[in-house]
């Protein structure tokens, strides 16, 4: 999993949907006292009241929007004629609230335009602004969402760790992977409990930002305090193999299959790949083969190739030979049917090690005077000295070979003559 099979930046804002409101701090210029008097303030703000006429309307449209009578609710609210800014702001609150979801860009219209006065009550104007910055998000306008959640923030004073998050998640969208880390930061902190979204959102800004070793110190605090997501010990393996920690990426690999946590292709691949970069190319082989017979991994070349190069590092020539054969089946691979007859060459299956060689030349094998010279040998210790013969002088046609052939053409001939064998 170079790429882990990469987080998806959909998940994030996703989770990020399902989150509450948040605190960004209040200017820098603001002193903590100044910034306490100022909204207590404008919470001690005396509250204005709707007028009659304009009361009525809302209850009305209140009315049909129990009703189920969206539509009509919205009518009566837009041909609702006002006489001051606070009843205007209160009436176009509610047109905003009821277009959210049918017309997000309307909701929004209508609800800044009621926000923009600063003249509704404390909790009114609080709620409006949280909204505004709901639908930035939801629209993907993720900077305005930033912008209004900040705004938000200043206006209330509040600190909350779920808004943190959405900042952050918002960041994750514009591929401002360093700007995500500060409020998921604070998120975390903020928590009452470990959120694993929390931690998946900074865990992939790191991941995408490059900055691998920060990326592994988060998973490797996931896997503890998230241990029955079986998907952070695979990505944990990956980082660690990604820093050439062979080690520690196959001992985490070996937990996740303990726990049941490895289950498909990649998983399993990964896995015995470890086995194999930490020199231990029988139980990568061994693994390879058993999830093929399992179905897990599909016999293709890559797969065939890697058990049979692997069961070939640890001296398992037999299951070398069946790997490569069936290699060389699967898609008249000339290559794989030279390296099973060299592996049949060392556990001295002579014929059978005859026949892939002749096969391999059969295919256009590259090189063909290194198989003649491995036909030489196959057929001199089997005595079958006229065909070794004939070997040797087709592999002493490669001026790199031509030394080595001639001096096994002498051998071969004083061989032949002991043996009373007329060439």
């Amino acid at each position: 999993m170079t790429k882990l099979t990469k987080l998806s930046s959909a998940l994030a804002i996703a989770l990020a949907l399902t989150a509450g409101s948040f605190y960004v701090p209040a200017s820098l210029a603001e002193t903590a006292a100044q910034q306490q008097q100022r909204i207590q303030e404008r919470k001690d703000r005396r509250s204005q009241v709707v007028s009659e006429r304009t009361g009525r309307s809302v209850s009305n449209a209140f009315d049909l929007y129990q009703e189920d009578k969206t539509a009509e609710a919205l009518r009566v609210l837009l041909d609702t004629r006002t006489s001051s800014d606070f009843d205007r702001a209160f009436v176009d609150r509610y047109i905003g609230q009821l277009y959210i979801g049918e017309d997000n860009q309307k909701a929004l219209e209508y609800l800044q335009r009621a926000a923009k006065p600063d003249i509704l009550s404390f909790n009114d104007q609080a709620g409006l602004l949280e909204t505004i910055a709901q639908l930035h998000l939801q629209n993907e306008a993720y900077q305005q969402a930033i912008d209004a959640y900040q705004q938000w923030m200043h206006f209330t004073g509040e600190e909350k760790h779920d808004v943190y998050f959405r900042m952050a998640a918002a960041y994750q969208q514009m591929e401002q992977y360093g700007n995500v880390i500060s409020p998921i930061n604070r998120a975390i902190a903020l928590s009452d409990v470990p959120r694993e979204n929390y931690y998946t959102l900074k865990f992939a800004a790191l991941f995408e930002g490059q900055r691998i070793p920060e990326a592994t110190a988060v998973l490797e605090e996931m896997v503890t305090l998230f241990p029955d997501s079986g998907q952070w010990w695979f990505y944990l393996g990956n980082t660690y193999q990604l820093q050439e920690d062979f080690q520690k990426s196959l001992s985490v690999l070996r937990v996740a299959n303990i726990l049941g946590f490895l289950d498909s292709r990649s998983h399993f691949q990964m896995y015995g790949q470890m086995f194999a970069n930490n020199e231990m190319p029988y139980k990568a082989a061994s693994l390879f083969e058993e999830k093929m017979k399992a179905g897990v991994i599909p016999e293709n070349r890559q797969i065939l190739l890697a058990t049979a190069s692997n069961y070939q590092a640890a001296r398992e020539y037999a299951k070398a030979a069946e790997f490569y054969g069936r290699l060389g089946q699967l898609e008249n691979d000339a290559e794989a049917y030279r390296r099973q007859g060299e592996a049949l060459l060392n556990i001295q299956r002579y014929r059978n090690a005859i026949t892939a060689f002749n096969r391999a030349l059969e295919l256009n094998v590259e090189n063909t005077a290194r198989v003649h010279m491995s036909l030489v040998n196959a057929h001199f210790y089997l005595e079958q000295y006229p065909q070794a013969l004939a070997s040797a002088q087709q592999a002493r046609r490669d001026a790199s070979l031509a030394r080595q052939a001639r001096s096994w053409e002498d051998y071969i001939r004083e061989k032949a003559k002991q043996k009373g064998v007329n060439l």
